[in-house]
């Protein structure tokens, strides 16, 4: 999938005549490229962004402008932005979403049998016995139990609920899977094991994922390249080992030094942020992260940065990357 200047600006209304007198800018001229059977780690702050861009990609929310193009494996190129509602929902046999509250995704009138069916029915999928075994297989890949498929979403745990969301976004064997914070509602000792199943279809179906996630220890194992978000604009694109041990962004610096060290021997001296996430609807001059950062000058605070790339692959906006030697961590590969 190929992003071009994405932009997704909500309107602020007041008034009985509710006139628009500003916009809040979600997500805010951003372009990336998703490989094939390529994970692209999307991270930070709450209100950054990420969730909205996700939706945007899939138009699950209408974008305001900008581009995206989806490869599909047949090598068809779509238009994801000029499709009509028929083209759209041919689309979604090859794109899906894992949302990341279970709790509001899911049905409570339907069993857990008519949740994962659903995206079956939609397609014209072979119904019968052979839809009831695709269910059951799904449910087998995800970790829940076959006798509990006539229950409704109110009977399961978080987690359980959002294994259900993972078991209807593979129903119909997608290309392409945004998974907004797919283990943030399981319990540690199952988040391996949903991280490991989503790695092994990656492989085994050639699966690309944007994979949205707070956690940086789940995103430096999962990702191949990591992007970083700041106020709807990304600041920090490049592969997973060279963001995590060479970051160009103050931002992304800061990110890192959150990563908790197993070993009691060896200290990280933290990066506390001073302030709060700016607010989108009036975002600051120049660099949005300039107020919080503690390497701001004065062009920082006038002028927006360019985004540029620095090395083969790894992109930045920050006026100052040239002359700052920023502080990244040890990054372990990507097993799990």
């Amino acid at each position: 999938m190929d992003v071009q200047n994405l932009k997704k600006y909500f309107p602020i209304e007041r008034g009985f005549l509710r006139s628009v007198v500003g916009h809040v800018r979600a997500v805010d001229n951003v372009s990336l490229t998703i490989h094939r059977n390529e994970t692209l780690g999307l991270v930070g702050e709450s209100g950054s962004g990420k969730t909205t861009l996700g939706r945007c990609l899939l138009r699950v929310i209408e974008p305001t402008d900008g581009k995206v193009t989806f490869f599909p494996q047949d090598g068809k190129e779509i238009d994801v932005r000029s499709l009509d509602r028929p083209g759209l929902k041919a689309m979604r046999r090859k794109a899906q979403m894992i949302f990341q509250n279970p709790y509001s995704s899911l049905d409570p009138r339907k069993t857990v049998l008519q949740i994962v069916s659903e995206p079956l029915e939609m397609h014209n999928m072979p119904g019968g016995d052979v839809m009831i075994d695709r269910v059951k297989e799904l449910l087998n890949m995800v970790g829940l139990e076959i006798k509990h498929m006539n229950r409704y979403p109110h009977a399961f745990s978080g987690g359980q609920r959002q294994r259900i969301g993972i078991a209807r976004a593979l129903a119909l064997n997608p290309e392409f899977i945004v998974a907004d914070e797919p283990v943030s509602a399981l319990d540690v000792s199952i988040q391996a094991q949903i991280l490991n199943l989503l790695q092994e279809l990656k492989s085994s179906l050639n699966l690309s994922f944007l994979f949205i996630s707070h956690g940086l220890n789940v995103i430096k194992h999962v990702s191949d390249r990591v992007a970083v978000m700041y106020v709807g604009k990304m600041v920090e694109n490049a592969s997973a080992a060279d963001l995590f041990t060479n970051p160009l962004h103050p931002y992304t610096e800061a990110l890192l030094s959150a990563i908790p060290n197993p070993d009691p021997d060896l200290r990280r001296k933290r990066i506390i942020l001073q302030g709060e996430v700016a607010n989108p609807a009036n975002p600051p001059s120049g660099c949005h992260f300039h107020p919080r950062c503690r390497f701001a000058t004065e062009i920082c605070k006038q002028e927006a940065p360019e985004w540029k790339e620095y090395t083969p692959g790894h992109f930045a906006a920050c006026h100052r990357v040239t002359e700052l030697n920023l502080v990244g961590v040890q990054y372990t590969g990507k097993e799990v």
